[in-house]
């Protein structure tokens, strides 16, 4: 049975969201999380063991179906919304089928995160070509190695009792999914990225998006 979604301003965004995440996993799937009215989060899954999201208008006929990605994408592309739809008028899309049995658990909180520090789209940015660097020196047939993910490159809130760590893997998956602006990017595009948490989770938001990881035992919790 097909999922039914009526997506209005912000597809734009969400189209490259989803065509970056099939691109790292032809695999990768797409859910999606009602967040006030008439607004959806969609989420993508990623080979860095975190969640990266998109925030557009839009209403769901069934709140937190998921589906492939390139499923999403391609009744998107069938239905002319590739496109940022014009104010006022939303497409209606019918996706399918559904597989919600291929979610890794659990989706973040829709809310309560409390921001906990900023930090430069640069500093983001030099961490990554570095890690993409030392990626390419160790990788195996596997993909870069467990250890480089893991590796904590930015604290953030490092003045209070509980500091976060960022791990290179949500650096890369900022990164891979084009969710950091680049050079030629207009100067009203924010230059930073804000830390925030709620309980194990971690959200990292940039210009383009958002980054979502468990800090405790992986996505399934």
């Amino acid at each position: 049975m097909a999922e039914e979604l009526l997506l209005g301003d912000g597809t734009g965004g969400l189209t490259t969201l989803l065509r970056r995440a099939a691109a790292l996993d032809a695999d990768a799937s797409a859910r999606w999380q009602a967040v006030g009215e008439g607004a959806l989060d969609v989420f993508v899954t990623t080979p860095f063991d975190c969640l990266a999201a998109r925030r557009v208008r839009g209403r769901a006929a069934r709140d937190g179906a998921a589906v492939r990605a390139k499923t999403l994408l391609d009744a998107m592309e069938a239905t002319g919304a590739l496109a940022p739809a014009e104010p006022g008028e939303p497409v209606r899309l019918e996706v399918g089928p559904a597989s919600d049995a291929s979610w890794p658990g659990a989706l973040p909180p829709a809310g309560g995160f409390t921001e906990r520090d900023t930090i430069p789209v640069g500093v983001a940015s030099r961490l990554a070509d570095e890690g993409r660097a030392l990626a390419r020196q160790f990788s195996g047939p596997a993909g870069p190695p467990r250890s480089l993910l893991d590796s904590t490159v930015i604290t953030a809130d490092t003045e209070s009792g509980d500091p976060v760590d960022i791990p290179m893997r949500m650096v890369f998956a900022c990164t891979s999914l084009g969710l950091i602006p680049g050079f030629e990017a207009s100067a009203g595009v924010p230059r930073h990225l804000r830390v925030s948490t709620r309980g194990r989770w971690v959200r990292l938001d940039a210009p383009f998006g958002s980054v979502y990881r468990n800090s405790g035992l992986g996505l399934l919790f």
